[in-house]
């Protein structure tokens, strides 16, 4: 059915649902109550590198592709030696053993990758791990609009046909029940991108916010002539993936005593009685170990950074040094690193940093280098706020990530013979310009605020119930309508307190500027225009533009598929929308179109209510 009768039919559903929750929550109360995770040591536990996938011979694909099996499955997982085993959804290969943060694959530019994966997730509503966590007022709630063992796997920063997309309705389960937008579950990747970073993760509807917790989520790296993983530009960069060049998938996660993964049971308001607007675990978990060290050798190292959080942002910082004591400063030397790539390439030229703030789904490509510390211990620490920037929640911030040892000399028959990062030439990249005649696309993020939770006689708090962009629903009609090969220019408009990462899909973005804007006075003409059923005149933001434009930082120059837009501001993003070869599949000739892609913010409990909308592309 048509996205718009899906949401008609969905309706007097979700108001039977909805009653039955603020039923309970009256007769019963809220009596889930958040505890801290148990305790676990710190530092036992080796940092894990997630294993690299399999290829399949499968005649009549191998000759032109890569052919892998992925399948989807329930296993266990003991995070840390102090906890016990919890039961993860993650990816694996058939025949072998399921790792947490599932087989990455390693793929070179030019030559496809085809992927069938292979639902193999429980139907059954009562083995779904977190099933106390879903509020079936949630579009697409688990077991309830969608199947719980529904799963659709997305490729994030993929230039994908959007058959192969991975949109929220594609989904399937191990049964045979199929998404409104279902069409094969054997994806083909052309990778006709520049070397990067990507990585799949579940993408179903209502669940995106469990299922990648769980740990549906798992790296893919791409190589291409200018970064062959041993060389950039002929010159040598640390080698070996999972030797000197390593993946660090971080997350945060919070347990309960018994080991098993916790995710919040109350909401913050009768709208969405179980739904959050934000979670942030407690406890840092890294390639799917909590509090893991890293041995390491006094050389060079290359760190593919992927934030895998629900909605944490991290400020990274290497300190050299012993942790102080509570409460004594922390006087610790920080190591500088060099950036030198983003989520869809290399940057233009390497960027020293000593921190750097990484959202939800964004990565970094970073060059470390430990020579000379032999015997010394660096940790890997964060000082975000949350929510980010000016977030003041009352879970600790999770400040030490992950201890390296270095007390391993280098092998006298492997030395480490990468170029100084400072000295690493990388190449030109263009900045794009806007296709002449098309004008910029306006995007407003914006909260729907409502009465929260309150004691009997108080006055309630007014909480989210829900994000949105340009004021619509996911459901609602499409209307974002773009012309195949034109290049737009996008505008964030956040008129909300918190910071968002925000990722379209199909294309890579460039950062264009930043600057502040009036707020109550945009928000006052905004609601004005929507009150008005949108006859009104819609507000310019170029009219309430304040201070000065601010460019991107050095780390941002590059191209990207997840870009940070600040609380108060207006960030400009710029995209040309080429599509893949594959994408002739799709086309309608009678529309004109090439198929629908998202845009959504990668805080996952956003993206879930309600902020995501589909684009369409046509000829």
């Amino acid at each position: 059915m048509k996205r718009e009768d899906h949401a008609g039919r969905r309706q007097p559903l979700r108001a039977l649902l909805l009653a039955m929750a603020l039923g309970l929550v009256l007769v019963f109360g809220l009596t889930s109550v958040a505890a801290a995770s148990p305790p676990m040591t710190p530092w036992v536990d080796p940092l894990p590198v997630p294993p690299v996938a399999t290829k399949t011979f499968k005649p009549g694909i191998s000759w032109w592709a890569d052919y892998y099996e992925i399948d989807m499955t329930a296993s266990q997982h003991q995070f840390n030696s102090d906890l016990g085993l919890a039961t993860v959804w993650t990816y694996g290969q058939p025949g072998k053993s399921p790792v947490l943060l599932g087989p990455t694959i390693v793929a070179k530019t030019g030559r496809p990758v085809v992927v069938k994966y292979i639902n193999n997730l429980p139907t059954d509503p009562d083995l779904f791990p977190l099933k106390d966590a879903i509020d079936p007022t949630i579009a697409g709630a688990p077991g309830l609009e969608v199947p719980t063992g529904a799963a659709i796997p997305h490729l994030h920063g993929g230039h994908t046909a959007a058959r192969f997309d991975g949109t929220p309705m594609q989904w399937w389960t191990a049964d045979g029940i199929k998404g409104d937008d279902y069409v094969t579950n054997t994806f083909t990747y052309m990778n006709d991108q520049p070397a990067a970073l990507l990585w799949y993760h579940d993408h179903t509807m209502g669940a995106t916010r469990f299922k990648p917790y769980l740990g549906l989520a798992a790296a893919y790296v791409l190589f291409d002539k200018v970064d062959t993983g041993t060389t950039i530009n002929g010159q040598k960069v640390p080698s070996g993936y999972g030797t000197y060049h390593l993946p660090l998938v971080i997350q945060d996660k919070q347990f309960n005593t018994d080991g098993t993964l916790f995710y919040p049971t109350e909401g913050v308001s009768p709208v969405h009685p179980i739904w959050v607007p934000e979670f942030f675990g407690d406890t840092p978990v890294i390639n799917g170990k909590a509090y893991p060290f890293l041995d390491a050798q006094p050389r060079r190292y290359r760190l593919r950074l992927l934030n895998g959080s629900q909605a944490r942002f991290y400020d990274l910082h290497f300190k050299l040094g012993a942790t102080p004591d509570p409460g004594e400063p922390d006087n610790r030397v920080e190591l500088p690193f060099w950036v030198i790539g983003s989520e869809q390439g290399l940057l233009p030229k390497p960027a020293m940093n000593t921190h750097l703030l990484i959202a939800p789904g964004e990565r970094f490509d970073v060059i470390v280098d430990f020579t000379g510390l032999r015997g010394s211990t660096v940790m890997m620490t964060n000082d975000a706020n949350e929510p980010y920037p000016d977030g003041d929640d009352p879970v600790a911030t999770m400040t030490e990530l992950m201890k390296i040892k270095i007390n391993t000399a280098v092998p006298e028959n492997d030395p480490d013979t990468s170029v100084l990062p400072a000295d690493l030439k990388l190449p030109c990249v263009p900045r794009l310009a806007a296709t002449p005649g098309v004008p910029p696309r306006d995007i407003v993020l914006k909260e729907t605020m409502v009465p929260g939770f309150a004691e009997p006689g108080a006055t309630p708090e007014m909480v989210p119930s829900e994000v949105l962009l340009n004021g619509y629903h996911f459901t609602d009609t499409t209307t974002d309508i773009i012309k195949a090969g034109t290049t737009e220019t996008w505008r964030w408009i956040n008129l909300t307190v918190d910071a968002h990462p925000m990722h379209p899909h199909l294309v890579a973005s460039q950062v264009v500027k930043r600057q502040t804007f009036d707020v109550e006075a945009y928000t006052e003409a905004w609601t004005d225009y929507l009150d008005s059923g949108r006859t009104a005149p819609k507000p310019n933001v170029v009219n309430y533009l304040t201070g000065f434009p601010e460019i991107p930082g050095p780390e941002e120059m590059g191209y990207k598929d997840t870009v940070k837009a600040p609380p108060g501001y207006v960030t400009w993003t710029r995209a040309k929308f080429s599509l893949p070869s594959t994408s002739l599949l799709d086309y309608n000739w009678k529309t004109r179109s090439f198929g629908s892609w998202v845009y959504h913010c990668h805080i996952l409990e956003h993206e879930e209510n309600d902020m995501m909308r589909p684009f369409t592309v046509v000829k």
